[in-house]
């Protein structure tokens, strides 16, 4: 009896935690991957992110000292970010509806983006949310988009 029930727990057991186990083992290899695309921007490969956000499996930003990078893997391509952040002057958190209009509520934002004027007058545009094919409902990337709003009007 004893025997039977011990056998019983360890099947139950094993069902629960290899599922577990294999997901998370999972999740830990895109989060590396994902780290590794981050490395590639940068030109400094032996200090490490002081902090970095991943969403979507397709997108990524991390800070390394005063740099900035960011990525975001499209439909058809792939956009890179390197920023230096002395060179920011003002960072905004810009929302657009599908006509490109200020939304009048959070149901209609068709793109979220963190928009970096730099001291040479350029301006970037780092798209956290944009509604297509890969994502059509946002998520967490408005909380991540404005934590980094944060951190970079912090730096500057």
């Amino acid at each position: 009896m004893d025997i039977t029930n011990t056998i019983i727990g360890i099947v139950f057991f094993s069902l629960i935690i290899i599922p577990i186990f294999i997901i998370n083992n999972n999740v830990r290899k895109r989060k590396n991957q994902l780290l590794n695309t981050l490395n590639e921007l940068s030109s400094d490969k032996n200090t490490k992110f002081t902090d970095t956000d991943f969403w979507s499996n397709n997108s990524g930003i991390g800070l390394k000292g005063d740099m900035l990078a960011f990525f975001r893997k499209g439909e058809d391509a792939q956009v890179n970010e390197v920023v230096d952040l002395k060179e920011v002057k003002k960072c905004s958190l810009v929302q657009f509806d599908k006509h490109g209009n200020v939304p009048k509520n959070n149901h209609e934002i068709n793109k979220l983006a963190l928009h970096l004027t730099l001291s040479n007058h350029k301006e970037i545009n780092l798209v956290f949310f944009h509604a297509d094919a890969l994502n059509f409902i946002i998520g967490e990337e408005f909380r991540i988009a404005k934590k980094w709003l944060d951190i970079i009007t912090s730096k500057i």
